[in-house]
């Protein structure tokens, strides 16, 4: 399926990540998120991957605009990991900064759950 446009993101990832490196503990800033109107719309297999694309190509974008202020991702992928406090991961990166780790990754734990993307930290 073909990536999508990013729709309705924050102007600045690096600003949002700023503001979360500065606090003490672990953050999350949601970027996006899309709530199934209803039961038949959240078992449409095609909605879902048009969504996941979108969601994707979002990530992509991020990742580039990220690179530029903290370098290449230390780690990416396309399925759960322990180093995201998500679940249902589909995509996401990481980065190294500031003795942490940043991330971006985009989540969907079943069908009728919210499909949301993140900008979060962990580890100190």
């Amino acid at each position: 399926m073909k990536p999508q446009k990013r729709k309705n993101l924050p102007q600045s990832a690096v600003k949002l990540v700023q503001k979360l490196l500065k606090k003490d503990e672990d953050g999350l800033e949601m970027l996006r998120m899309h709530d199934f109107p209803d039961d038949a719309s959240a078992h449409d297999d095609e909605l879902t991957e048009r969504l996941y694309a979108e969601f994707c190509a979002d990530i992509e974008d991020l990742q580039k605009e990220l690179s530029k202020h903290y370098g290449s991702p230390t780690r990416k992928g396309n399925a759960d990991t322990k180093l995201i406090p998500l679940n249902g991961v589909f995509s996401y990166f990481m980065w190294k900064a500031e003795g942490r780790q940043l991330f971006v990754a985009a989540h969907h734990e079943d069908r009728g759950i919210p499909i949301v993307l993140w900008l979060g930290t962990v580890g100190k």
